[in-house]
């Protein structure tokens, strides 16, 4: 299935601009990327949550810019609860995100909820690791945070997700039943694509300016480590690798 940035690369947080000729957002989406840098970079949160608190209204603003193009262009979006054909790829995150996430986790399940959803992340982890990322890509793996067909975690859940919107379930459905075949269709608009881009990896930028690491890591070894190493976070804030 082909996702943001690129032909069935999975969910990640690549480069925004790759096509920054083909749109006449482009100098919009700019101006947001460098507003989220030059935000991002001054910051200095006082402690880990408000570090996240800074992460989750990033997450709105993403939202905001997103929701604008779709309707200023009358983007009809596919997407809808219970529909997860997305849900089977590999997703990349950050440690920003991570720890949004993990928080969730903590606060929102219960001992056994965690529980459950810590022995699907190990499973994942197993399948995952004798996989190179593109085969991780075409394995239909489904995420670990899928209870029931829909994410169990969806108010926290990391930008690689948020951004994605489909204009296409079919196309969707076909990607999914062959991973190896060609698209039989468009899957995104390219202005949402980019708009979803300019905040996520405008935020990250600032961060890494701000000498925090933002390296990409898998979703499930990236909460796996955030739930389960109670320093990591700490690393994080003092400017180290938190997942080591």
């Amino acid at each position: 299935m082909r996702t943001p940035g690129a032909n069935r690369q999975g969910l990640t947080g690549g480069g925004p601009w790759e096509n920054r000729e083909v749109t006449p957002l482009f100098p919009e989406l700019q101006a947001a990327f460098d507003r989220e840098r030059k935000d991002a970079r001054a910051a200095r949160p006082a402690d880990a949550m408000s570090a996240r608190a800074s992460t989750v209204r990033m997450y709105g603003r993403l939202a905001e810019l997103q929701s604008g193009v779709i309707a200023r262009k009358g983007i009809e979006v596919a997407c809808a609860r219970g529909c997860s054909y997305c849900c089977h790829l590999r997703v990349e995150i950050r440690p920003h995100e991570a720890f949004v996430l993990a928080r969730h986790v903590q606060e929102k399940f219960d001992a056994a909820r965690r529980e459950r959803a810590l022995a699907r992340i190990a499973g994942n982890l197993e399948r995952i690791a004798p996989l190179a990322p593109e085969q991780h890509v075409r394995a239909g793996i489904p995420c670990a945070l899928l209870e029931d067909g829909a994410c169990s975690v969806y108010e926290a859940r990391p930008a690689a997700c948020r951004k994605y919107y489909s204009v296409s379930v079919s196309t969707c459905r076909d990607a999914f039943g062959d991973t190896s075949a060609p698209l039989t269709g468009e899957l995104e608009d390219e202005d949402l694509r980019l708009a979803g881009n300019a905040v996520a990896l405008g935020y990250a930028k600032g961060l890494e300016d701000a000498g925090y690491d933002i390296e990409l890591r898998e979703l499930h070894y990236a909460l796996r480590k955030a739930l389960t190493e109670p320093k990591a976070e700490a690393r994080y804030r003092r400017g180290k690798r938190p997942f080591v």
